[in-house]
């Protein structure tokens, strides 16, 4: 049998992480690569017997590398304009290479939105569908383990769009998602948009339920937009300020409720993976009591 080989870009990151613990090293059937641009881990895997790679978004002459005989891809970006220049090399490093299949991370995007990064997204899936490539999309809304990092160790988070509604989506339901979706390949889901948005809840709905199940008070500082826009003015990188100025669009445009088609459910982890995708309070019953 032929065993499908798998590159898992920011495999150490909040999500990727999240993918590589969905497969394992004798996982039947696909043979897993590692992606990192930080030399020292991929060292550090590579001693502990994992297939790992650097690859570096910012400098392609390291995709040839990654890519050699990789059929799929789970591909992903930072928090930069820079994933413009970014996506569009690496699908072209992909093309070149052989590449059969990429499952992409975008966001929870109506394809209409006035904001700067959902459109750089919507983009990115053009140039991917144009590619020749299959294709899958995944769109997650709020990703709820990125919020929700600091409750661990400090008892509280901070948002920076005030009471407004959100809807959410754990980490751990993304990776399921694209680990199966890698898994079963194109022939299964090739051409698809998957959109993750488990739980509608507002910041202070999500600090009771977190009260709730922990058993401790967990605070949620709830900050207007403008907090942000003021550290976001003082950010010397060009890339990652023109990303962050996007994202106060969004989170402005949430407070004055202008983001209806982001605050809805869209549970396509059930019709991935045949289960409901995780609730806010699983969520926390997992991740918040020892």
């Amino acid at each position: 049998m032929t065993r499908s080989r798998i590159l898992i870009i920011g495999a150490s990151g909040t999500v990727g992480s999240h993918v590589v613990k969905e497969f394992n090293l004798n996982d039947e059937g696909v043979v897993v690569r590692l992606a990192t641009s930080r030399p020292d881990l991929a060292e550090k895997w590579q001693a502990e017997g994992r297939d790992a790679v650097v690859l570096d978004l910012n400098r392609p002459e390291t995709f040839a590398g990654a890519l050699t005989d990789i059929d799929r891809v789970f591909l992903l970006t930072g928090y930069s304009s820079d994933m413009l220049y970014q996506s569009k090399k690496f699908v072209d490093a992909s093309v070149d290479a052989g590449v059969r299949h990429i499952v992409h991370l975008g966001v929870f995007s109506s394809g209409e939105d006035l904001i700067p990064h959902f459109v750089w997204h919507d983009l990115v899936e053009t140039y991917i569908e144009a590619s020749g490539i299959a294709w899958t999309h995944l769109h997650p809304n709020v990703i709820t383990d990125t919020v929700l990092a600091p409750v661990k160790d400090t008892n509280a988070f901070t948002v920076n769009w005030s009471e407004a509604p959100q809807g959410w989506v754990s980490a751990g339901d993304i990776a399921a998602v694209a680990a199966a979706v890698l898994r079963e390949g194109p022939e299964k889901h090739g051409s698809s948009n998957y959109w993750l948005s488990t739980e509608v809840l507002t910041s202070p709905e999500v600090a009771e339920i977190l009260t709730k199940v922990s058993g401790k008070e967990i605070k949620c500082n709830t900050n207007d937009p403008e907090n942000l826009e003021a550290y976001v003015s003082q950010m010397k990188m060009a890339p990652e300020r023109a990303y962050m100025e996007s994202a106060v669009i969004t989170m402005k445009l949430a407070v004055t409720g202008q983001m209806s088609a982001q605050t809805i459910v869209r549970d396509d982890v059930l019709t991935v993976l045949g289960r409901p995708g995780m609730t806010m309070t699983e969520w926390a019953q997992k991740n918040l009591i020892s």
